[in-house]
């Protein structure tokens, strides 16, 4: 036999051993994703996280991991009412050589549902479509990722927004004093659009993004309970960033939300606004703010307006929510919103 035939097959053999080791470790692997998510949900009732599906099914040989589970429903129990998610359809796909990271999505849309307050209808949130990606940091964290099209929201006021980007992220250990984080999460919303128009902005604000932190540890419970214990232990929300354009109003912030004795926000906040005088206009409107004092506060703001970089006018300035009421600066704008907890 010729030297060059011996060797093709010696290298034949050698990528069939290959394929062989490859297929077995694929089968392998498949078989532990299977039985890994029923294992982590019999596991997450003792968190009191519940998760079901009608059907698991694993495939994507030979160069990707799929696990696509039909009707899936997934509740938090430690908040009373629980919030759930549910998904016709949801899938996630990773290569074999980097299971740490899985593409996600429900392509026949996704539902979730937050019960109100006060007698209030539940939040239900809806999306045309999704996709995702979740991946596991080596410190043992994990960052969650989820692009929606066509989002609804139905409560009391709804809301629709062409297209949403979600970002959370999840510390590798649990918070152990109030100023540890226990969950980051970021929002993009695009052309949000608002059940009512409110002259002079409109009814479609073009963008809003905001990143939170909420710091410390957040104990079981019912909501108003978990707030209240939350609040007494030293718990804050910290916003990172706030951006948001609407008509010729533009804004950016970053602060400190807190609750009062009442279960009430209270906060501070600094930022810059462009197009202050459009809030005063929408203020008035709105009956917020009497028409004899839109003057006076109208004239304070113009006082600390300067030159911003696009050359418009433009406040840095504070924006607070003390004892019920809003003011931006000195100008007082209004009463701040009421949270019901009954």
């Amino acid at each position: 036999m010729r030297r060059s035939t011996r060797l093709g097959l010696a290298l034949l053999v050698l990528l069939l051993l290959l394929f062989g080791a490859y297929s077995a470790y694929w089968r392998l692997t498949a078989g532990q994703l299977g039985q890994g998510f029923a294992a982590w949900a019999q596991a997450a009732r003792a968190q009191q996280v519940h998760a079901a599906w009608k059907k698991l099914s694993v495939g994507g040989y030979p160069f990707s991991f799929r696990v696509e589970l039909t009707d899936a429903e997934f509740s938090d129990g430690a908040i009373t009412p629980p919030p759930r998610l549910r998904a016709p359809l949801l899938a996630g796909s990773a290569r074999p050589w980097n299971i740490r990271e899985w593409r996600l999505a429900a392509a026949d849309g996704l539902s979730a549902e937050i019960a109100g307050m006060g007698g209030h209808m539940p939040v239900a949130i809806s999306a045309r479509q999704a996709t995702g990606k979740i991946a596991a940091a080596g410190d043992g964290g994990s960052k969650l990722s989820f692009d929606l099209e066509d989002l609804a929201l139905a409560a009391a006021a709804p809301l629709t927004a062409r297209s949403a980007r979600l970002r959370i992220e999840l510390p590798a250990r649990p918070p152990r004093t109030y100023s540890d984080p226990d969950v980051s999460f970021s929002v993009s919303l695009h052309q949000t659009k608002l059940p009512v128009t409110i002259e002079p902005l409109g009814a479609t604000i073009a963008d809003l993004d905001f990143a939170v932190t909420i710091k410390g540890p957040v104990p079981q419970g019912a909501l108003p309970q978990v707030a209240a214990q939350w609040r007494d232990a030293g718990g804050t929300i910290e916003l990172d960033a706030l951006r948001f354009r609407w008509g010729g109003l533009q804004a950016s912030a970053t602060g400190t939300l807190a609750f009062d004795h009442d279960l009430q926000p209270v906060g501070g906040f600094s930022g810059a606004v462009e197009g202050y005088d459009q809030i005063i206009a929408a203020l008035v409107a709105q009956g917020s703010l009497p028409a004899d004092k839109a003057g006076l506060a109208r004239l304070a703001l113009t006082m600390l307006a300067k030159a911003g970089p696009d050359g418009k006018p433009e406040i840095a300035t504070s924006f607070t929510i003390q004892n019920g009421k809003m003011y931006l600066g000195p100008a007082p704008l209004g009463k701040a919103p009421h949270i019901d907890w009954r």
